[in-house]
């Protein structure tokens, strides 16, 4: 650690050149909406079609509103309730170099009813028919309000300077805004991290599991992707979910470990501003592995800084991290670089990583954005595997220990992204395109020595292990655009979408058995070199046919186009990989010559997949939703035949149930009750003699979640329950591994402190996590007892720096993370046998992580 420590104070200073030297003329940052309370119309009947009232703002720098103006009129009745709302307003103020400075701003307010209740992202504030809903995009995306839930209804208009003189002193700015996201359903989680970051901003996965129903787990040590659970699915590595970052694919196509493998640790926690996470296939925007639903993390830095920061903690764990995030620029700008190494708990658990991601966001016209993003990343990390639980019982092997020392991998993985953000006068145009490298490479152990084959011609030999050696490159590019036409239409807002999305993958999948306890390698599994090419086209809408009614949902049109060359068709024993074509895999045929193993096969797929979701508009904050959809997961190539239709795994939900969304007092208020059926026509089941999913049977889940959230003032609550019922078609048995119940609340309380020394307050900010999880079935008829772990974090802020405490299972709770049950033999018997036992991979004992920040930014200047 101390190493680490010398070499802060230098890379503070390093930093603050590169600010020094590439800081740009000074611009107005716009302000940001804090709150915004709705106006509340009268109770005569707006005009036909509606009404829209457009103001000019002045914010004055302590962003306060200290002027109004109509530029246009809806009407006397209206004018005076969008003017009397937008005085209620709070902003924090425009900033030119750091400075607050006064601003004019022009702001809409369209009167009509509200579309839907659960707006966790969209504007509209208590749904009492009439309202006034507002956008004022001022920081470049949706702004967030008190309740953490953005306020964009339209994409603002610029301001037209010529409207008036600007009054001595005031600064004229445009306001920006991008596409706003429009909600499907009671299953559209879309949250802001806001304060929650407190307890859950320690990796990439904690913010994920701030989602109803989501639970992380990981066999597969600390570089490999982490196993995800969701409403009764198994989706192990990401392979049921749709991940992306800033609309980037990070599912990797053909992995060895599983085709959807999708690793996200390369993504550094600080940058993440938003995440949503739909739940269930009702959005034409998801694509291929949206089968239990689909994640996206949105990037961006709120908060102008430049900061550095060092962190130690339980098993030599270090961290230092770097960040830029600087003044004058959008919240979409910002450059960042964390690394990583630690001993791990337990035996063969240590790692170590480097990450790096950048974003430039710019202006793109009068009202577009345009973003720049790249990513770098790479680990290297021990794994300990599984464990079989009688040998742990017997004292064989340590509870946190490792039937195989060998195992553990690395990963690399490298993108660059280009989006645009085209505003018109009638709808939105969006293009981006990306281009990505993967490389992996694991070893892992699961059975010992059960499935070690015999020689050809030996009657027997001595056991060389089950150890599977998975290596994977690819090659991704692609891109995906839209465009969305907003207008009116038998008097009522109407908005429809069309968009595309297009990929190709060249990957190079290659797995081979190993002796236990090396790498050597003594056989092929599986060598492929694959082409895949997925083109996909979709209409989406969004209809009001009467005022309390929304229809959302559309059409997606999926295609795709397989290329596989197996270079290993007839497996043989192995040999040196460049003698592979002529030996490795051949075998004679009746004449005498050699058959080589080279064997292609091409596939297409064609599917359809229509979505809908209905939302009724009730009183005071309630909705009524429904929603139906299908989605399809492509299978991987192992699977494609010649000339034969690509496999498609085909998925039919639905769900419905009840959201409310209104502020009560100091608190906004948001929650959801929901039931929901999903059924899966072919599914993937864990094959533990292969090391990954392989093609099962239909499976059907059924289940209910409820969530609330609660924000305002010092205060930030969100709490969720899923219970979910999985059974296997052909036998109606349970679907193994995954929990029955998902349980969490997360509550985080900040503030000023009542200290203060010299010039500077002190600040501070504490937070709980409750977790809990169900019993889980496994197979046999067997079953994994719950588990409740508890988790607290905290950190304290004056002037300069920032002392953090994570604590991670506060009360040393020791229980599996992952548990299967099947047949291995590890040689510790004098007998083998094939008697399926429990296997687990051991959870993190208590964890405590200490940092110390250095942040320079305008609370921290005289």
């Amino acid at each position: 650690m101390s190493r680490w420590a010398t070499c802060l104070p230098l890379l503070i200073s390093l930093v603050a050149s590169l600010v020094g030297r590439a800081q740009p003329a000074p611009e107005v940052v716009p302000p940001r909406v804090l709150a915004a309370p709705p106006a509340s119309a009268p109770l005569t009947p707006n005009p036909p079609g509606g009404a829209t009232v457009v103001l000019r703002v002045l914010v004055g720098v302590t962003g306060a509103v200290e002027g109004v103006d109509v530029l246009e009129s809806g009407g006397a009745e209206l004018d005076q309730a969008a003017t009397a709302a937008v005085r209620l307003w709070r902003f924090a103020p425009a900033t030119r170099a750091g400075t607050p400075v006064a601003v004019r701003v022009r702001i809409p307010f369209v009167f009509e009813a509200p579309p839907r209740a659960n707006q966790e992202t969209d504007a509209g504030e208590p749904p009492a028919p009439p309202s006034g809903s507002a956008s004022a995009s001022a920081s470049g995306s949706e702004p967030p309000a008190d309740a953490g839930a953005p306020l964009v209804v339209a994409l603002p208009a610029p301001v037209e300077s010529e409207s008036a003189p600007l009054p001595p002193g005031v600064e004229e700015v445009d306001v920006r805004g991008q596409q706003r996201k429009v909600e499907r359903g009671g299953s559209d989680f879309q949250i802001e991290v806001g304060q929650l970051a407190t307890i859950a901003g320690q990796s990439p996965e904690s913010l994920l599991e701030l989602a109803p129903g989501i639970f992380i787990a990981n066999e597969g040590g600390a570089g490999h992707a982490d196993q995800v659970f969701l409403r009764g699915f198994d989706a192990e590595q990401g392979q049921n979910i749709e991940f992306t970052v800033n609309g980037v694919p990070i599912n990797q196509v053909d992995n060895t470990d599983g085709h959807g493998y999708a690793d996200t640790h390369f993504i550094i926690p600080e940058l993440v501003k938003n995440l949503r996470v739909i739940e269930g296939p009702f959005d034409p925007h998801q694509g291929d592995f949206a089968e239990a639903g689909s994640v996206d993390y949105e990037l961006g830095v709120p908060h102008r800084q430049l900061m550095a920061q060092v962190q130690y903690g339980s098993f030599n764990t270090e961290r230092a991290l770097a960040l830029w995030a600087p003044e004058g620029e959008r919240e979409g700008t910002f450059a960042a670089v964390q690394a990583t190494q630690s001993d791990g708990y337990g035996t063969n658990r240590a790692n170590s990583d480097a990450s790096a991601m950048a974003q430039y966001e710019g202006e793109l016209g009068s009202r577009g954005l345009w973003r720049l993003l790249g990513t770098a990343y790479a680990t290297h990390y021990r794994s300990a595997g599984v464990v079989r639980a009688d040998d742990v019982a017997n004292g064989i092997v340590d509870y946190y220990g490792t039937e195989d020392p060998s195992q553990g991998g690395d990963a690399q993985h490298f993108s660059i992204s280009l989006q645009l953000i085209d505003p018109t006068n009638d709808g939105t145009l969006t293009q981006q395109l990306f281009l990505i490298y993967n490389g992996i490479r694991i070893l892992e152990d699961f059975t010992g020595f059960l499935l070690d084959p015999q020689l050809p011609g030996q009657s027997e030999h001595p056991q060389r292990g089950d150890g599977i050696l998975q290596q994977y490159e690819s090659i991704t590019a692609g891109g995906r655009g839209s465009y969305r036409l907003e207008g009116k239409l038998f008097g009522q807002s109407q908005a429809i979408e069309a968009g595309y999305f297009a990929r190709y993958d060249h990957t190079t999948p290659v797995i081979q058995r190993v002796k236990f306890g090396t790498d050597t390698p003594y056989e092929y599994d599986e060598d492929l070199v694959t082409d895949i090419f997925n083109l996909a086209g979709y209409l989406d809408f969004e209809l009001h046919p009467v005022r309390w009614l929304t229809l959302r949902g559309g059409l997606r049109q999926e295609y795709f186009d397989y290329n596989v060359q197996n270079l290993c068709a007839l497996p043989n024993e192995f040999v040196p990989r460049s003698a592979i074509l002529d030996v490795a895999c051949g075998t004679s045929d009746a004449a005498g010559g050699v058959r080589l193993p080279d064997q292609r096969a091409s596939a297409t797929a064609l599917i359809t997949e229509p979505k809908v979701t209905a939302l009724v508009q009730l009183p005071v904050g309630f909705a009524l939703t429904g929603s139906v959809g299908e989605g399809a997961q492509s299978l991987d190539a192992t699977n494609i035949m010649q000339d034969e239709q690509a496999p498609f795994s085909q998925i039919l939900a639905a769900e419905g149930g009840g959201l409310f969304h209104r502020r009560l007092g100091d608190f906004d208020t948001s929650a959801r009750a929901l039931y929901f059926y999903t059924h899966v026509g072919q599914d993937l089941a864990f094959d533990p003699n292969q090391g990954r999913l392989t093609l099962g049977t239909g499976t059907t889940r059924q289940g209910v979640v409820a969530a609330v959230r609660l924000t305002g003032g010092i205060l930030d609550e969100s709490a969720s329950f899923t219970y979910a019922y999985a059974t296997n078609d052909n036998d109606g048995t349970l679907v193994p591994y995954v929990p029955s119940v998902v349980a969490r609340s997360d509550t985080v309380v900040t503030g000023r402190l009542p200290l203060r020394f010299g010039d500077h307050a002190v600040q501070g900010g504490a937070g709980v996590d409750l977790s809990f999880v169900g019993d889980r079935a496994l197979p046999l008829g067997q079953n994994a007892s719950p588990t409740f772990v508890v988790g607290v974090s905290g950190n304290v802020r004056w002037d300069l720096f920032q002392l953090n405490l994570s604590i991670q299972n506060l009360f040393d709770a020791k229980y599996p993370l992952s548990e299967f049950f099947y047949a291995s033999d590890f040689h510790h018997a004098a007998y083998p046998t094939l008697t399926p036992v429990e296997h687990f991979t051991a959870a993190p004992p208590l964890s405590v992580m200490v940092g110390l920040a250095v942040i320079l930014d305008k609370e921290s200047r005289p």
